[in-house]
């Protein structure tokens, strides 16, 4: 919950929370202000050849004062540490995050930031569903769950609960892209992390990013649930499809037995025939609906669209036969209203894709090159379960990255059986889906599989493209009897993934002396049986937008995480800097940077951001300061980083 004006003004009154000096103008509907002192900490580069994260850093940085009248110019690219004017005192329930102003990140100056709101983050929802979500739609909703992080000491990837939402000023978005395919948007304050030639993790600015460097991608993903997944067939359909469906079965038995009159009474008044309706054991939803609202349908219970069909179970289990099934739809599928069509020239893949249809109860016709299946309930299931209308747009079937990872190996396989191919050292698979592309490259972390993905040279226009045609209109015009007959199927060109083959020899041969793990090689065990991978940085490009932005934070007891997966394939992202925590006292350093391609003056005095409140569960067990060993308690000036701190024993 954050604090409104009323609530800070009424903490401030009280003595909960201290800001002094306090001037009530600065009070925001939902925030407070922050001014910036006269004292700057500048690097100076001259000092040391590296700046080595296990040594202080006091005497890389000078401490400048400027008068009280005076500018301090900050120029393009430059980062140094300020101060607030304000000393800022917490209570130990309440927590405080820290943004710059919208107004100076117009101009360049940034704070903290972090992701746009279309940023898709991998999240497992209270419903067991994983995932891809736009961060703003979490943070906007509050959505309870858990992303994907690391564990910033050992590398372990795992679930971790979202602990906190947060919604920033507007900042310029930067777009990250991957020598893999993955690409990430973010600010150019935000972190991603790097390691270092003594192995040790960096977080790294995106500003800070260029060719060549490498950042945290995961290598695996734990599953998510060892349930066999089950969707509710209603769950998966519109109310239009729902309003035209019949069942049976013992819900409908039950419903007879219990309320037979009702019944009766209810399909008359609907112009219905009672009698036929009671004999053939089979009542319209709708009606069943209107006696006792929407029943708890079981696996036994069926479902038939209006006008005939072959009947769906009210509850689908997918196995491996149908999560291969729905694979080599994603890949070689489509539907229309009232029938599915896979096409394939293999015909020991259309046996099979046939026997799960009809293990479904589905009639299918078969002709050499394909299959359809003539049901409008099944065409409803496909397009609830979001795989997508046309090649251009394929996914994965709705939550099917939260699968056991047997069912992701058949998942796969359906894929390249679809449209890929299968060689000793890789497996390829073809797609013109961005979308498709992004859950691959999840898909395989998911299966501790390495993915790369290329992309192929746009094919200059054919033929059928400047007369208008679609490709199912020139197949016809043509005499070709499938659409897919004149589909060009693109070289393969494949590229090469980051290799650890040589860490893991040295790793092999240093553990046989060294058999515990411990210094000197725990950092090359992280690195070699740790759950990350390290992608190189092609580009870091502007994407132009300038607008509001969010972010997670992500706590977890027991394990240094504070990171989430997001991003377009997966990528680790930082939880935003900026964090004021339960119980911390002092003047709050800030990390200023000038993006802008021109010096900036920044005045003392001005007002250079904002702190929001958050109130939290409880009081914390272990509050901020001296004796949990908290670095930067009492802070009187800006400070320089104690991060040297946590390489002592």
């Amino acid at each position: 919950m954050i604090l409104s004006d009323h609530s800070i003004n009424e903490a401030i009154a009280s003595g909960r929370l201290g800001i002094d000096p306090f001037d009530p103008k600065l009070v925001q509907p939902s925030s407070i202000d922050v001014r910036l002192d006269n004292k700057f900490l500048v690097f100076r580069n001259t000092k040391r050849a590296f700046i080595d994260v296990k040594q202080p850093a006091d005497d890389l940085m000078e401490m400048i004062e400027v008068g009280h009248d005076e500018p301090m110019f900050l120029h393009p690219h430059e980062f140094v540490l300020g101060s607030t004017i304000e000393r800022v005192k917490m209570p130990d329930d309440l927590v405080g995050r820290l943004e710059g102003r919208s107004s100076l990140g117009r101009l360049g100056v940034v704070i903290h930031s972090s992701l746009p709101r279309d940023a898709p983050v991998l999240f497992l929802d209270q419903d067991g569903v994983l995932g891809w979500r736009p961060i703003g739609e979490l943070v906007e909703k509050r959505l309870r769950g858990s992303v994907v992080g690391f564990d910033q000491d050992t590398f372990g990837v795992a679930f971790h609960e979202v602990t906190n939402w947060f919604t920033e000023l507007p900042d310029k978005i930067y777009e990250v892209r991957l020598a893999s395919g993955r690409r990430v948007h973010v600010t150019a304050g935000h972190n991603l992390f790097t390691v270092d030639g003594r192995g040790d993790l960096i977080k790294t600015p995106t500003r800070a990013l260029g060719p060549g460097t490498r950042v945290a991608i995961p290598k695996w993903i734990p599953d998510a649930s060892d349930q066999t997944p089950e969707h509710r067939l209603l769950d998966l359909l519109s109310a239009d499809v729902q309003a035209k469906l019949f069942c049976s079965g013992p819900t409908v038995d039950a419903a007879l037995r219990d309320h037979e009159p009702q019944l009766r009474h209810l399909l008359r008044a609907a112009g219905l025939s009672a009698t036929y309706y009671v004999r053939t054991r089979m009542l319209p939803l709708p009606i069943l609906k209107r006696l006792s609202g929407v029943p708890a349908f079981q696996l036994e219970d069926r479902f038939r669209y209006r006008g005939g069909g072959s009947p769906l179970p009210a509850r689908i289990r997918i196995d491996r036969e149908l999560a291969w099934l729905l694979g080599l739809y994603v890949a070689e599928g489509y539907r229309r209203a009232r029938q599915v069509n896979i096409a394939n020239t293999d015909q020991a893949v259309l046996d099979r894709a046939q026997a799960v249809l009809k293990g479904l109860g589905q009639h299918v016709y078969r002709t050499s090159g394909a299959i359809t299946c003539c049901s409008a309930l099944l065409s409803a299931v496909f397009d609830g379960l979001g795989m997508g209308h046309g090649a251009p747009s394929k996914k994965l079937p709705k939550g099917a990255l939260g699968w056991p990872w047997q069912l992701l190996e058949s998942l796969l396989a359906g894929l390249i059986d679809g449209d890929g191919s299968i060689r000793p050292d890789r497996e390829c698979l073809r797609t013109t889906s961005a979308e498709l592309v992004a859950d691959v490259l999840e898909l395989a972390a998911r299966l501790g599989k390495r993915a790369v993905t290329q992309a192929q040279a746009q094919r200059p226009r054919c033929l059928r493209h400047s007369l208008g045609f679609t490709q199912a209109q020139a197949s016809k015009v043509s005499g070709f009897r499938y659409p897919t007959s004149l589909n060009n199927i693109a070289k393969d060109r494949t590229g090469g993934a980051v290799h650890v083959s040589t860490l893991e020899r040295l790793h092999g041969s240093y553990a046989r002396h060294f058999p515990s793990v411990f210094n000197p090689i725990q950092k090359l065990t992280r690195l070699v049986s740790g759950d990350l991978l390290w992608d190189e940085v092609t580009e870091v490009l502007d994407t132009g937008r300038f607008e509001t932005v969010y972010d997670l934070e992500v706590r977890a007891s027991g394990a240094h995480v504070e990171n989430f997966l997001a991003g377009y394939g997966g990528v680790f992202v930082a939880n935003t800097a900026g964090f004021i925590d339960a119980a911390f006292e002092g003047h709050v350093t800030l990390e200023i940077s000038n993006l802008a391609n021109l010096p900036i003056a920044l005045y003392p005095g001005m007002r250079i951001g904002q702190i929001s409140f958050s109130l939290m569960t409880t009081p914390a067990d272990r509050p901020y300061g001296a004796a949990r060993g908290s670095k930067y308690s009492g802070q009187q000036l800006p400070t320089a980083s104690r991060l040297y701190l946590d390489f002592q024993p």
